[in-house]
């Protein structure tokens, strides 16, 4: 474990009798950095690594408030729910926020009150996402979101209506820009790439491109390089459901996904 540098406690939720791999290793990147991990439950739940302070999520919202999507992109999932409770959460307690897919590289330390990640999105750029969050309690972004979600019935908005789209439509319109902070911060890694650069289910010949790419073609380099700003990678969970990826698979051992695991001894 690092050093413990008065850093915040991180905080999170799930929903589930237990945890894949992909939340195991979330967690015990953590606290291997020296962050406390608030992990809210609404019941008992298996595979949480030890040192984990887990909490009552009905203090932040009731158990029969939670929904999932019935169709379309992220059936099933909880996701619109976990994009409120995060609000409800930041509105009471302030501090961190991350999704159960993210995983610590260095210490969660900015010294700026709200930070509010980005995913680089290809030919759209640079896009508020929601998940890595930073804010104080009774926050001005966060009261501002939660009010626009009362405007309509959660349960029917499309999938990330209620977090990243929202994010993004309300950065612009109290113009927190400056608030910010550069993709390659808390998403290095996009979307399109887990299957190839985290898991490493590229083919041979795309791999031979990978290690032209800085040289040949430096600019399209973003989305795909952790560097050494990066404080975390984001494993994007929806996408391995979509995909079927396994997250108790054990894949190769050059892959991301298995060096980190193996980091944190995760087995």
């Amino acid at each position: 474990m690092e050093e413990n540098l008065n850093l915040a406690p991180v905080q999170s939720l799930w929903i589930g009798d237990k945890l894949s791999k992909v939340e195991q290793l979330c967690i015990k990147s953590f606290l291997d950095a020296g962050h406390e991990f608030h992990l809210y439950t609404y019941e008992n739940v298996a595979n949480v690594p030890e040192g984990t302070n887990v909490m009552n999520a009905r203090h932040i919202i009731e158990e029969d408030k939670i929904f999932r999507f019935e169709d379309g992109w992220g059936k099933g999932s909880v996701s619109g729910f976990a994009d409120l409770f995060r609000l409800l959460l930041l509105k009471k307690n302030g501090g961190w926020w991350v999704d159960m897919d993210i995983i610590c590289l260095k210490p969660f330390v900015i010294d700026q009150e709200l930070v509010i990640c980005t995913s680089y999105e290809s030919n759209y750029g640079e896009l508020a996402n929601n998940c890595v969050i930073k804010a104080p309690q009774e926050s001005d972004f966060i009261n501002y979101c939660i009010n626009e979600l009362a405007k309509s019935d959660i349960k029917k908005l499309p999938f990330g209506a209620a977090g990243p789209f929202l994010f993004q439509r309300v950065v612009k319109e109290m113009k927190l820009e400056a608030f910010l902070v550069p993709y390659y911060y808390f998403n290095p890694i996009a979307w399109k790439f887990v299957g190839d650069l985290v898991l490493g289910k590229m083919s041979i010949i795309n791999k031979f491109k990978e290690v032209l790419r800085p040289v040949f073609k430096p600019k399209t380099l973003s989305g795909r390089v952790i560097d050494r700003n990066s404080f975390s990678i984001h494993l994007w969970n929806e996408v391995w459901s979509a995909s079927g990826f396994n997250k108790n698979e054990i894949y190769k051992p050059a892959s991301l996904f298995e060096k980190i695991k193996k980091r944190h001894q995760i087995k």
